[in-house]
């Protein structure tokens, strides 16, 4: 049995792939990484594969034997074999790794380079929302988000040319949260700040990724990061403003496994 394990300032995402090549997936804080160690060392038979920053720290704890790559290759090479898995197949394109902060990368069908990064991403998402109602769970967050909507605090093209003739789509931002108005600290609901809060992470690393994109010739964005699961509102503002801005969204199920999936490939493919 092979493990790939990339472990992550946050979260610690793992791969498992069985004598029949069956995939399966587990994520867990890395927090808990010595309870991770631990488990490791009691099971048998495994080959271990491991990228992310605490990668050393488990290869020098367990007992087996195990295989370190460097984690944006690892990372490319597990994502390739995923868009694969889907069906999607691009010859030239951009993709963001939104983890706690934001990765940027551009690609093609032999290898990537990585172009840049933001500190703007899950760990924003997770903070800002924290600060402004209290929630602090991801999946708390992500499901209060679904009852909101940023037009209570975001400042829309519609807001300012108010039904009048506008050379811009009615729904792109003109600004985040200067929508704001009195009264608006009492009566804005949590899942309208989230889900805010959740436009402005989305609307920035895209529009980051879209220059990236147009320099690179190209309209193909990849998205990829635990930043995205089950977050219906950020996919949901990716799959609108990406368009506005002239490229082509794709967002990879599982994508957050890219690391752990192919710091196993990378040494057995």
């Amino acid at each position: 049995m092979k493990i790939g394990i990339d472990a992550g300032g946050t979260l610690t995402k793992m791969v498992i792939i069985d004598k029949d090549n069956h995939y399966s997936f587990d994520v867990r804080p890395t927090s808990q990484v010595d309870l991770l160690i631990k488990e490791l060392n009691e099971m048998d038979d495994i080959k271990v594969y491991l990228t992310g920053g605490q990668s050393v720290y488990i290869s020098e704890n367990i007992r087996h034997e195990s295989h370190l790559s460097i984690e944006f290759d690892a990372t490319y090479v597990g994502l390739k074999k995923l868009m694969d898995r889907a069906g999607i197949h691009l010859d030239k394109f951009v993709y963001l790794n939104v983890g706690t902060g934001t990765s940027f990368h551009q690609a093609d069908q032999n290898s990537q380079v990585r172009v840049g990064g933001t500190g703007v991403g899950g760990g924003t998402l997770m903070g800002l929302s924290y600060l402004l109602t209290g929630i602090e769970s991801f999946e708390d967050i992500v499901e209060e988000s679904k009852k909101g909507s940023r037009d209570t605090l975001d400042l829309k093209v519609k807001h300012i040319f108010k039904g009048g003739p506008s050379p811009l789509p009615g729904d792109l931002t003109a600004s985040n949260f200067a929508h704001v108005e009195h009264g608006h600290f009492e009566t804005a609901t949590n899942a309208d700040k989230i889900a805010s809060v959740i436009g402005l992470v989305a609307e920035t690393v895209t529009s980051f990724g879209v220059t990236l994109a147009n320099g690179f010739g190209t309209e193909d964005m990849v998205f990829l990061g635990s930043t995205l699961n089950d977050n219906q509102v950020m996919r949901d503002v990716i799959y609108s403003y990406g368009p506005m801005k002239g490229i082509k969204p794709y967002i990879i199920e599982h994508g957050e496994f890219s690391g752990a999936l192919g710091s196993i490939l990378v040494f057995t493919e």
